[in-house]
């Protein structure tokens, strides 16, 4: 993200977890790209045994299941059905011996590994294109431009139900559609959510289900509802499950950033994807 553009502030070290989680995720690909017969559950391991090398985060995310806190789902440009996904906790979400199409295939990614020394969950989400047809390249930019675009919008005077006016106008602006389903949120339907805290640090490796619980439902929801302020909480999650309103056959596409308001102005983690160095859009 060019923040010249836009009213955002970008701080490395805002969510720390989340940087290893990216990076560890950016090894995988680097490491795994081109060889054969690549499941997502090759992927899957790969990346979390490189998480755990850290030894800052925890051995699982808290959003479970599916199976320690991620998931990866392959798909391809031509069949994009895979990562049409209602939520991860549904079986069929589960990583499966599914095998990447490197030429033509799309990735996507989560993990929510637990920082062990801030308590702060490390959520991050992406989805990668690995293919070259130009409508699928021109949908993953519109899908990056419109998150940008949502945190440029935001303001610390904001209630949550404001920026998700916003986000939903500006995605209708581009052609898009998008909403993420979160089995603890109300209305079932949102653009993101706050980022509890553990209370007591250090984390230990392996949460404990009050520990997940408080995570899971402390959240408070970027909702059309939602009257909470931007500013009165310390993190939240800009995280819209993109789809075009025109071409259903269209990936999903899911990114995922963390966005604090510091004196009225958008801070965000990592706001550039961590892929863009590889020439990966």
């Amino acid at each position: 993200m060019s923040t010249g553009d836009l009213r955002v502030r970008v701080e490395s070290d805002l969510n720390p977890g989340r940087t290893i989680v990216a990076e560890a995720f950016l090894k995988t690909l680097r490491a795994l790209r081109g060889q054969t017969d690549v499941t997502e559950i090759d992927f899957r391991d790969q990346w979390h045994r490189r998480i755990a090398a850290s030894g800052e985060m925890t051995w699982e995310g808290w959003y479970t299941p599916p199976s320690n806190g991620m998931a990866v789902l392959f798909a391809s440009g031509a069949d994009a059905s895979r990562v049409h996904f209602r939520t991860f906790r549904d079986r069929e979400s589960y990583v499966s011996s599914r095998v990447i199409d490197w030429a033509d295939g799309v990735i996507l990614g989560y993990a929510s590994n637990v920082h062990r020394m801030t308590g702060l969950p490390g959520d991050f989400a992406t989805t990668v294109y690995l293919g070259e047809q130009p409508r699928i390249i021109e949908h993953f930019r519109r899908a990056r431009a419109v998150c940008r675009d949502i945190i440029a919008a935001a303001d610390g005077n904001m209630t949550a139900g404001e920026l998700h006016r916003v986000g939903m106008r500006l995605l209708a602006e581009r052609g898009l559609a998008g909403t993420t389903h979160s089995d603890t949120d109300p209305n079932g339907d949102n653009i993101g959510h706050t980022l509890p805290r553990l209370p007591v640090v250090p984390v230990g490796f392996t949460l404990r289900p009050e520990q997940v619980d408080r995570l899971r439902h402390g959240r408070k929801f970027l909702r059309r509802d939602g009257d909470w302020r931007l500013d009165s909480v310390n993190q939240f999650t800009i995280e819209p499950q993109v789809v075009s309103s025109a071409d259903a056959s269209l990936p999903k596409v899911m990114l995922h950033y963390v966005v604090s308001m510091r004196d009225g102005v958008a801070v965000c983690d990592r706001c550039e994807d961590p892929l863009a160095e590889v020439e990966i859009i």
